[in-house]
């Protein structure tokens, strides 16, 4: 059993940290960023300060994705002063929004005294609704249609549509619910036969923004 002495120094110690933890101001600790197409990496600042009256130093940073990085401009803090945490988000393959999280630690406190949100929308400058089209035992033989969405902002024109002849049969129509889309109806030559194909989608800008989206068709017959 520990003795009442050292039960009382690690409670003030807990209290002290926790004490530290609450004296940190931040700017903001959440921020919605959009990434333009082509861009690979984007940054947010966090800035913070010292609020309270004691020296605070900020031991690390972790990240809730390996696409998530931290610069600390600098850990020591003395009352009053600020610092800055940089946030930096690579894209890689991804898309859609990405919600990532900084967990900020100080010195001696096993637990986070803040965690900021870093939110990054990754436009998807051709949508497929849905992206996958299958047919199997279960499921009719029915041609499946699939919604093509265009973000104007950067593309306004589908210029190409790839896919193997010998395998599928693909039409493109307009939506009769947005003008701004397209429709296309997609079917198999054959539902006996076992299929794997894809089915690329190629559309520009007037700025000579170039794009594509691939839908996966599937039979098991």
């Amino acid at each position: 059993m520990r003795p009442l002495f050292y039960t009382l120094f690690l409670l003030n110690v807990t209290i002290g940290h926790l004490l530290a933890g609450s004296s940190l101001s931040w700017d903001h600790t959440e921020v919605n960023l959009e990434m333009e197409p082509g861009q690979e990496e984007i940054r947010a600042n966090f800035q913070v300060t010292n609020a309270g009256d004691d020296r605070i130093r900020i031991a690390r940073v972790k990240t809730s994705c390996g696409c998530t990085g931290s610069i600390i401009d600098r850990k020591i803090l003395e009352p009053g002063d600020a610092t800055t945490i940089t946030a930096t988000f690579n894209k890689g393959k991804r898309q859609g929004l990405n919600r990532n999280r900084l967990e900020v630690f100080i010195d001696s406190q096993p637990n986070p005294v803040a965690t900021l949100y870093m939110n990054v929308q990754i436009p998807e400058l051709v949508a497929a609704v849905p992206k996958i089209v299958y047919w199997n035992p279960s499921s009719t033989h029915s041609e499946r249609r699939v919604v093509l969405s265009l973000d104007q902002r950067y593309v306004d024109k589908i210029i190409r549509i790839d896919y193997d002849r010998s395998l599928l049969n693909v039409v493109e129509e307009n939506d009769p619910q947005n003008e701004a889309n397209r429709i296309l109806r997609i079917s198999p030559k054959s539902y006996d036969s076992p299929l794997r194909s894809t089915i690329q989608v190629f559309a520009v800008g007037p700025g000579g923004q170039k794009a594509e989206a691939s839908i996966m068709a599937f039979v098991q017959p």
